[in-house]
């Protein structure tokens, strides 16, 4: 009789061809995660990627065996040093600090693109896909990560049994949670390595784990980790590792296009329609010809084009002012089938469908007079008070949506471009005839009891620069959100920022108190300590908060601190402000310091407080004493002003 021991389970695993057999057991539907790690030694991360594999290879309808080559590829050490780390622009000094570690200067840009062009050319163990994955940063694909710096402050605090305040402190000091992941590994490698491709792997299907189970994931992975690995795992998580490509798509497309032997216009407009991971597996898999099958067809969202700076920067008149609506882009597509059946789509710039969220939309859509089209435009609102009729703010307009807002708001829709028609891409096109045909579709809704009624944006040929400023003053006038400028020659950008398109809104100015410092936590050179200050307008009682003002540059932060020290207004007291990216530290000031705010405009929160939209430091008041600074009564005063006039 022989009793199998662990040794000999160990054995039996080393030598399966596949790894999904790692999962099998005898009775159990499935082993448990601690069983396998205990005695076969698979962590949990790649139990969770082999189940993963196994069903993605399910559903391509092959076997659900995974080769136990699946995985191999270059070291994640070998990707992060010869690859992420040159591209990151570290300083030799700052990588000798964090890692322990010697390195070259940052390449330039010749040298930049050479690297892409070698991560593209060379055989690493990686598919074309998980290279523009790291290129663009975006180990997800496209998809949601779910992940913010909270996140992964979260996940250090699991790992390291340290408190939060503790972790905001450290981060503070260093400005990058990549930084504490990095400080948080105990040496440069670990073994066994990682591979590329594991990692890769494991983030491309983090999204669809469990909550609970993403953190579980995670600290396997980190446990891998050395201290590079962890710094630019926290990069991936977040989608920081990008080193500024995702906004070269034209570099992109020219390495894609050398790799594969297409032309780079076929692999920029294809990538404009879909996206460079679809880009990139077409190519691998079909080559050039592929390519012809990625067209503009309803259904099929597409981002749009999109204003690139403001009415200062016109270099050719005569030029189209719009007026511009505060409202939420839209791009509606209708789609009709050979039966006459129809479907409708309505796409927001990040290419979601809020088709359902808008109560007639889809009726709306199908009173279009084509089979097929692709309308560019705007959903914008109308709301009638006690002092009359006017135009709702984009706030109003997404409450009403959601049916957050007790006043009703009148939806409209404001078509300004016609993309696709019939079957016609029409981006091609100048804008002046893309407009006669919207005008020849959008006319005949004119008047007609829709749902959601639909027009034609306002506009006018703008000779000279005076003809500008009077149609934005008449717009303003109107209590709409200013003008948009465009070339009636050009061509519809997908997916880019048009130089040709420019737009002014109104810049609006008060005199407010820094009563808070929170401290930066970024690795950008041109920022101070502080990265933004809390501000507040005085009150019958007190001065009251109206938000938070960031963008401060080193100059003007240090001639701030250099006040805040002479004057010891740090009160002692911590506080947190919430952002985007997650929970900041900071210090209560003494109400002394006076600036000036130029911001958009007013909102009205959740909580009725008023806050200021986009405000920004024009500069400092040292002649000005808090008790001077501008009322809560003045912002009322211009967010009434906003709903009234």
């Amino acid at each position: 009789m022989k009793f199998v021991e662990a040794d000999d389970i160990r054995g039996w695993f080393a030598r399966t061809a596949h790894l999904s057999d790692v999962l099998r057991s005898i009775g159990e539907r499935q082993l448990e995660g601690s069983y396998i790690e205990r005695v076969v030694g698979m962590p949990v991360h790649l139990r969770f990627l082999v189940e993963r594999l196994s069903r993605e290879r399910v559903a391509q309808g092959k076997s659900p065996e995974v080769p136990a080559s699946a995985l191999d590829a270059i070291p994640f050490h070998a990707l992060c040093t010869g690859f992420f780390l040159p591209l990151s622009g570290m300083a030799p000094e700052r990588a000798a600090q964090l890692f322990g570690m010697r390195i070259g200067p940052p390449p330039d840009t010749a040298g930049r693109e050479a690297l892409l062009g070698q991560l593209l050319g060379k055989k690493l163990g990686l598919s074309t896909e998980q290279k523009i994955a790291c290129i663009l940063g975006d180990p997800f694909m496209g998809r949601s990560g779910t992940f913010q710096r909270d996140s992964l402050v979260r996940l250090l605090m699991s790992v390291q049994l340290i408190g939060w305040r503790e972790v905001l402190d450290r981060l503070s000091a260093v400005g990058d949670v990549a930084v504490l992941f990095a400080m948080a590994r105990p040496s440069l490698t670990l073994e066994p390595a990682l591979t590329a491709a594991e990692v890769l792997e494991v983030l491309r299907f983090l999204p669809d784990a469990r909550r609970n189970a993403k953190f579980e994931i995670l600290r396997a992975l980190l446990a891998r980790c050395g201290k590079v690995e962890a710094y630019f795992l926290a990069k991936l998580l977040l989608r920081k590792a990008g080193f500024g490509f995702d906004y070269q798509g034209p570099l992109i497309a020219r390495m894609l296009a050398g790799t594969y032997g297409a032309s780079e216009e076929a692999v920029s407009h294809a990538m404009a329609l879909t996206d460079a991971f679809h880009v990139a597996r077409v190519l691998s898999q079909e080559g050039p010809a592929g390519l012809r099958k990625i067209q503009l067809q309803p259904l099929v969202a597409v981002r749009p084009a999109l204003a690139s700076g403001t009415t200062d920067e016109i270099k050719k008149l005569p030029v189209w002012v719009e007026r511009k609506y505060d409202g939420i882009r839209l791009m509606l597509h209708k789609s009709t089938d050979a039966r006459g059946a129809m479907l409708c789509g309505a796409y927001t710039r990040n290419r979601g469908d809020w088709l359902e969220l808008v109560a007639g939309l889809d009726l709306t859509i199908k009173s279009l007079g084509a089979r097929n089209a692709i309308v560019d435009g705007e959903l914008h609102g109308t709301v009638i008070d006690l002092e009359g009729p006017r135009p709702a703010t984009v706030y109003e307009v997404y409450a009403a949506l959601q049916g957050e807002r007790a006043t009703p708001v009148s939806l409209k829709y404001a078509a300004f471009d016609l993309i696709y028609l019939n079957g016609q891409d029409l981006t091609g096109l100048p804008l002046s005839e893309r407009r006669r045909w919207l005008s020849m579709l959008v006319a005949p809704l004119a008047g007609m009891p829709l749902p959601v009624p639909v027009g034609l944006a306002d506009g006018q040929l703008a000779a000279t620069r005076e003809d500008v400023s009077r149609l934005y003053h008449h717009f303003r006038a109107q209590r709409y959100e200013g003008i948009v400028v465009k070339d009636l020659e050009g061509r519809y950008r997908l997916s880019e920022r048009d130089p040709t398109w420019l737009k002014r809104k109104p810049e609006i100015t008060l005199d407010l108190v820094l009563t808070g410092a929170v401290l930066a936590v970024t690795t950008k050179e041109r920022v101070g300590a502080f990265g933004s200050y809390v501000i507040a307008a005085r009150g019958d009682a007190g001065f009251e908060d109206v938000g938070d003002v960031a963008g401060v540059d080193r100059e003007r932060d240090a001639e701030i601190q250099a006040e805040i020290l002479r004057e010891g207004l740090l009160t002692g007291r911590r506080i947190e402000r919430k952002s985007a990216s997650g929970a900041r530290a900071g210090y209560e000031l003494r109400p002394y310091v006076v600036v000036t705010v130029k911001f958009e405009g007013i909102a009205r929160d959740s909580d009725g407080r008023l806050t200021l939209r986009d405000p920004k430091i024009a500069m400092i008041r040292a002649d000005k004493p808090a008790e001077e600074a501008d009322h809560v009564r003045a912002l009322e005063e211009i967010y009434l002003e906003q709903r009234v006039g």
